[in-house]
């Protein structure tokens, strides 16, 4: 297993299985040597590496913006593209939430609008983000100002609490007028919260992707290291993230580079939508459609970090 560099291990407590991602591929031939099961879960050896962020620029494969007409208004739609005004980059807005004062923000990664703890408090926030302003597309616009982040600190364990490490940010909105809760003219924003399970049915609207089902596969059991860079502020590192969560896609990659940000929801047996996760990286996965994996972060902690709710039921 040196050998073949282990770099994480997961953990699906449904099925009882362990995966143990490695760099290189484990063969046939290492299978025969290798133990297939631990105190009675069955162990896996997918080969899966964790993508580095802000690396290289992201790529729409689709809409990278929604407009939602909501009676005769053209609304900004949560799913959708944006970035600070000084960038250019995109990701995704992943919701409306409000503060104990009731002001209204914008829910996304640090990496995305908090550029790895480098925007100005203040910065305008643009829609659709820089990267996608195109001729003959939506015409950009000032979507709020960035307000704060919660931390992204490098370091490893012993030197620093790993467990405050989170990838998120809110800006305020400037006109809430000018937006829509409704991810995507999909379905709306759900303001219930649940923790994430294994085998739980999730779904999401992002910037690069849209709208796209998966199924939580399990999550790390050791803090994840998650290469950021953040070029133009000659910022580089790795994070490590507890708690994280691994998603496969149904049919295909359930996330691609500048869906992050996207909020991860689940619908219960009795049809009630809940927020589940705020998707934040990839990486590849031999056990994955097209070899691809998503990260997320579970939604709770980071909205009782940040102070704020989710908002639904806004302008849709």
């Amino acid at each position: 297993m040196r050998q073949k560099e282990l770099l994480s291990i997961s953990f699906n407590e449904a099925s009882r299985t362990v995966f143990l991602y490695t760099k290189r591929k484990v063969t046939g031939k290492d299978l025969k040597s290798l133990p297939v099961s631990i105190m009675q879960c069955g162990i896996a050896y997918p080969q899966g590496t964790v993508e580095e962020i802000g690396k290289g620029l992201p790529i729409a494969h689709g809409a990278a913006s929604f407009m939602i007409n909501v009676r005769g208004s053209n609304l900004y739609a949560c799913g959708s593209s944006i970035s600070p005004g000084n960038s250019a980059t995109a990701g995704t807005l992943g919701a409306l939430v409000v503060d104990r004062q009731g002001t209204m923000h914008g829910l996304s990664n640090n990496h995305v609008t908090g550029l790895c703890n480098h925007s100005p408090v203040g910065i305008p926030i643009l829609a659709p983000g820089v990267l996608d302003v195109c001729a003959g597309g939506i015409i950009p616009f000032t979507i709020g100002f960035h307000k704060a982040v919660l931390e992204m600190n490098v370091g490893t364990q012993g030197n620093i609490d790993v467990t405050r490490n989170s990838d998120a940010a809110i800006f305020q909105i400037m006109n809430p007028q000018s937006v829509t809760s409704s991810q995507g003219g999909v379905f709306d924003t759900p303001t219930s919260v649940l923790d994430p399970q294994d085998d739980m049915r999730v779904e999401k609207v992002g910037r690069t992707t849209g709208h796209t089902h998966g199924k939580i596969m399990g999550r790390e059991l050791i803090p994840m290291g998650i290469s950021y860079s953040a070029p133009n502020f000659g910022f580089s590192g790795t994070i490590l993230f507890e708690d994280v969560w691994i998603i496969h896609g149904d049919t295909v990659p359930f996330a691609q580079p500048g869906d992050s940000g996207s909020l991860i929801t689940h619908t219960d047996g009795n049809g009630d939508r809940h927020a589940v996760g705020l998707l934040f990286a990839g990486g590849t996965d031999s056990l994955g459609p097209e070899g691809q994996r998503t990260f997320f972060l579970p939604i709770r902690p980071i909205l009782e970090k940040l102070g704020v709710n989710l908002l639904g039921g806004h302008n849709v």
